[in-house]
């Protein structure tokens, strides 16, 4: 930065000037002591004021608006400069734009599990098949075709639907359209309120799936079979995409019902699941309510292929 010289310092300076040239010349003479001390004190006079003028110069030019050195004032007191503030409406390029990873929504993406319902009894589903799976809780006393809780499940993804004490109801795989029909397979639960559940699974109404239960303290219900390929026939219906349901029993009062019913018990039995309304009647070797008054509220399952 330049700084001009006011006419003040420029006429200190030629006194300066002169004082010098007149020690100068009285140095070579015979100038007496008084002399020399008069003529320092008026040099150091003449420079004092030469050098108070010139700060002065200095401080004004510090605040000329013009200048071309940045003030201090323009700083906040975190330190960062005030022009890093973006105006109104306006994107600081600092700041990078939101991003998906962050979102909690992207972090469960992918192979991670599910969850949905609420309360402390939970049911652990694993997809065992070799398709997409739509599993649906279903309560008690509600519709039977739009579930209160879903997870969606790819092959051999987990997801958990959870249920509240006192409440009751059944896990149900949909179609392969998404849809959910009263023929399905269900995992059938009921929590008392304390938290003691009754678990059973039942093939009655017809199986779209396998499915198996463990309370995780050594009880099970249910089965990891695929039976629906060596099915007849006559008992086996498929939706759109292919996927076989086997007739389930449900009152008997049809053939294929019949042919159903005796078809899954000769496969699987009576002791793991309900294939007929009244499997509970039977002995403890082949009654299906092996996991009644349970004290385990947590449950791990399979859906497999029917």
């Amino acid at each position: 930065m330049s700084t001009s010289i006011t006419p003040d310092t420029q006429s200190l300076i030629q006194e300066l000037l002169a004082a010098m040239q007149s020690g100068s010349a009285s140095g070579t003479g015979q100038s007496t002591g008084t002399q020399n001390s008069q003529e320092e004190a008026k040099l150091a006079e003449v420079f004092q004021e030469l050098m108070a003028l010139l700060k002065q110069g200095n401080q004004e030019g510090s605040t000329n608006s013009g200048s071309d050195t940045a003030s201090p004032a323009v700083s906040s007191a975190s330190g960062s400069s005030a022009s890093a503030t973006p105006a109104a409406g306006s994107t600081s390029p600092t700041t990078p734009a939101s991003s998906d990873a962050s979102s909690p929504a992207a972090a469960t993406s992918g192979t991670s599990s599910t969850s949905a319902g609420d309360g402390p009894n939970t049911t652990t589903i694993t997809n065992t098949s070799n398709h997409d799976e739509k599993i649906g809780q279903f309560l008690n006393g509600g519709s039977t075709t739009q579930p209160t809780a879903e997870i969606d499940l790819k092959p051999g993804q987990t997801g958990t639907l959870k249920y509240e004490n006192g409440q009751g109801g059944y896990d149900a795989e949909a179609d392969s359209s998404g849809n959910f029909q009263s023929t399905a397979s269900r995992l059938e639960f009921y929590a008392d309120a304390k938290g003691v559940n009754n678990d059973d699974v039942s093939y009655i109404d017809g199986r779209n799936a396998s499915i198996k239960v463990s309370d995780g303290n050594g009880k099970t219900a249910g089965d990891s079979q695929s039976i629906a390929n060596d099915a007849p026939s006559n008992v086996i219906t498929k939706d759109a995409g292919g996927r076989a349901t086997v007739t389930g029993w449900y009152d008997g009062s049809t053939q294929d019902m019949k042919d159903g019913g005796a078809y899954m018990e000769s496969k699987l039995g009576t002791g793991n699941a309900y294939i007929h309304p009244d499997d509970d009647r039977n002995a403890t070797s082949s009654n299906p309510m092996t996991m009644a008054q349970d004290t385990s509220q947590h449950y791990t399952a399979d859906f497999g292929d029917a």
